[in-house]
């Protein structure tokens, strides 16, 4: 049987057709709306630090994620049903078309949904965690986790959006910080702290990437010298250039009272 007559618009069958398509379309665009501005409210609500906040906002971005999905395929089917003419064998067969070569065309996609599936059912990380992401490298804060990809924001503002399908492995810093440890020798300890201390408070002045001042230990040596460990923690997502950084930047500061260059050593934070 045709869709409906077309007596009931007055319209001839493909203008029939071609208007509830637009219905279709603008009922989709519709419920897209009205599944986002209630997922921004939940989101809102549960916002928070707690364990409990963090894993229900995580549950929260990944319904929405999946909800997109629904209503986009869902529109899809619906509009191959209206122009193939509601329930007849063409439409039935066209509804079936269209669902083969989906899923040839999305196979990436595929692919992505299910190791979506796969880290949110085991709950490897959540929203709110700081993780570094193999093969990659990138390393942030997770900002969401969808079906297709995970999001992570930077200490600088930019978001770097993963495909699922593409993380081989995931560390998850429990503090989102990471020590790092920078040694040097030097025959005048108490000159070289000050210049340290002067380094870490001219960076601290332009919204330095660590909490609190650095923490300087002095282990006496052989001939005079003495063996200066310079403790930090930095945010773990920041490029671990900003070691050798700091490494240069006091060895500019303390210059011939250094036997050598600083030497910096990076460790994940506990």
């Amino acid at each position: 049987m045709p869709l409906a007559p077309a007596t009931v618009f007055g319209l001839p069958s493909w203008a029939e057709r071609l208007t509830l398509t637009a219905l279709i379309i603008v009922g989709a665009l519709v419920l897209a709306w009205l599944a986002a501005w209630l997922m921004s409210r939940l989101i809102r609500r549960s916002r928070g630090e707690s364990p409990k906040a963090r894993h229900r906002e995580t549950a929260i971005k990944a319904m929405a994620s999946a909800l997109r999905y629904v209503i986009l395929v869902g529109a899809i089917v619906a509009i191959v049903f209206a122009i193939a003419g509601g329930g007849s064998v063409a439409a039935v067969s066209g509804g079936a078309l269209v669902v083969v070569i989906a899923g040839f065309a999305s196979q990436r996609l595929l692919v992505d949904a299910i190791a979506g599936f796969f880290i949110l059912f085991e709950g490897d990380y959540v929203v709110g965690d700081t993780i570094s992401v193999e093969p990659s490298g990138y390393t942030g804060r997770v900002e969401s986790i969808g079906l297709r990809a995970t999001t992570l924001r930077s200490p600088g503002g930019e978001r770097m959006i993963i495909p699922n399908g593409q993380i081989a492995g995931v560390r998850v810093i429990p503090d989102g910080r990471r020590r790092v440890r920078l040694e040097m020798l030097t025959r005048d300890p108490e000159a070289v702290q000050a210049a340290i201390q002067d380094v870490a408070g001219s960076v601290a002045g332009a919204g330095g990437p660590w909490d609190g001042p650095p923490r300087v230990v002095v282990r006496e040596g052989q001939g005079g010298l003495s063996r200066l460990i310079v403790a930090l923690e930095l945010d773990a997502a920041r490029d671990g250039a900003i070691d050798a950084w700091l490494a240069d930047a006091i060895a500019a500061r303390a210059g011939d009272l250094l036997v050598g260059r600083p030497l910096a050593i990076s460790e994940p934070g506990g």
